[in-house]
C-alpha cells in the first residue's frame, strides 16, 4: 500500500472517566501503520483541550478541544460517561454529520450521536446491556438488537468492547482492503471478522418470579417442564382464568406473551446446556421443549445469529 495523498485526519474523543478497555481499541489501532506508512493523520480531543483520566486512573493526553472536530475526515465517539454529552459536542457533530463526515460511535458512543440528533433514518447498535434505556429515550431510532456493527450512510455504529475492534477492522477494510485489515487483526491475534452477533453474549433471562401469585407458581411449573408441550387452555385451566385474563395476567407480570416466555426460557435452557454438557443437539432439543434437532437450530440460529454448534465452540466448557 502506498499513499497517493495525505491518510484522513481521525479525531478520537476522550473524557474523564472513560472505559479503558472500549477506549484503547480506537486509540491503538487508528495509530497503527502499515508498511511504515499511517492509516490516518490521527489526533486526540477532549472537552476543554486538557488531559483526560480514564476510568481505572491512565493519564491520557490530548492534541486540543472540541475545535479539532471541525478539521476532521473522521470522528470517533468511543463509549460515553454520564448522562448527556456537552452541547458543544453535540453541534461539533451536527456541523460535521450534515458536511457528510464520517462519524463511528462505539459501543455507549450511539448514545452520543443520538442526542446530537444526528440518527435519523438510520439504523444503529450499541451495547446489549444499553438496549433498553437506549429504547427508552430514543424511541424514534431504529436500533438492531444483534449485529456487531451497522454502516449506515457516514453512521457507523457498534456494540460492546470486542465489537468495537470489530467494527474499527472493519472500518480499515473498506479504506485500504481486506490485506490491511487483516494483516492488522494478526498482529492483534484476532479475527478479522466474527461470526453471529452480540445475541449470541446476551444471556437471556425471562422473569422467573412474579407478584401475582397464580402466575408464579404457573412460572415455577412451565421452568419444572420445559420439555413438554403446552397450550393456552390447558394453562389458564390451571390457574382457573379464561384465556383472555390468563393472557391479560400473564403478559402484565412477565412483559412477555407466553410463546415469548417459553421460547426465551427454553432458550436460556439450551445455552446451559450447551455451554455445560456434550449432551447431542438432538438431546438438548428434547430436553428443552423445541422437540426436534431441526426446530431447535432454527429457533437458535433466529435468536443468536449463530449455530448451536457455533455456540458451543465458542461458549463450551
Amino acid at each position: 500500500m502506498t499513499f497517493t495523498h495525505q491518510p484522513p485526519k481521525l479525531i478520537l474523543y476522550a473524557q474523564n472517566g472513560c472505559n479503558d478497555f472500549v477506549f484503547n481499541i480506537p486509540f491503538s489501532l487508528f495509530q497503527a501503520t502499515y508498511q511504515g506508512q499511517k492509516l490516518f493523520d490521527f489526533g486526540v480531543c477532549s472537552d476543554n483541550g486538557k488531559a483526560i483520566v480514564s476510568e481505572f486512573g491512565a493519564k491520557i493526553a490530548v492534541n486540543g478541544d472540541l475545535s479539532l472536530l471541525n478539521t476532521a475526515d473522521i470522528i470517533v465517539i468511543s463509549g460515553f460517561v454520564g448522562d448527556v454529552p456537552s452541547a458543544k459536542l453535540c453541534q461539533k457533530l451536527q456541523t460535521a454529520h450534515a458536511q457528510g463526515k464520517k462519524i463511528i460511535g462505539l459501543c455507549y458512543g450511539t448514545f452520543v450521536l443520538a442526542f446530537a440528533d444526528i440518527l435519523q433514518n438510520k439504523t444503529v447498535v450499541t451495547h446489549w446491556a444499553g438496549e433498553r434505556a437506549f429504547k427508552d429515550k430514543f424511541q424514534n431510532i431504529q436500533l438492531d438488537s444483534n449485529r456487531l456493527y451497522i454502516d449506515d450512510g457516514n453512521i457507523l455504529t457498534s456494540a460492546g468492547a470486542f465489537a468495537g475492534l470489530d467494527c474499527c477492522l472493519y472500518f480499515i477494510r473498506t479504506l485500504y482492503g481486506a490485506k490491511v485489515a487483516n494483516e492488522l487483526a494478526r498482529n492483534l491475534v484476532s479475527a478479522p471478522h466474527r461470526e453471529g452477533g452480540q445475541a449470541q453474549f446476551n444471556a437471556i433471562s425471562p422473569i422467573s418470579h412474579a407478584k401475582d401469585k397464580k402466575i408464579n407458581e404457573l412460572l415455577q411449573f412451565l421452568s419444572d417442564n420445559l420439555d413438554k408441550p403446552h397450550t393456552l387452555d390447558e394453562l389458564a385451566e390451571r390457574v382457573h382464568l379464561s384465556k383472555r385474563s390468563f393472557h391479560r395476567h400473564f403478559k402484565s407480570a412477565t412483559h412477555m406473551t407466553l410463546t415469548e416466555w417459553l421460547t426465551a426460557k427454553r432458550l436460556s435452557l439450551a445455552q446451559e446446556l450447551l455451554e455445560s454438557t456434550d449432551f447431542s443437539i438432538e438431546v438438548i432439543a428434547h430436553q428443552t421443549g423445541f422437540g426436534t434437532a431441526s426446530h431447535f437450530r432454527m429457533q437458535f440460529k433466529a435468536r443468536f445469529g449463530v449455530s448451536p454448534q457455533s455456540f458451543r465452540k465458542s461458549f463450551g466448557g
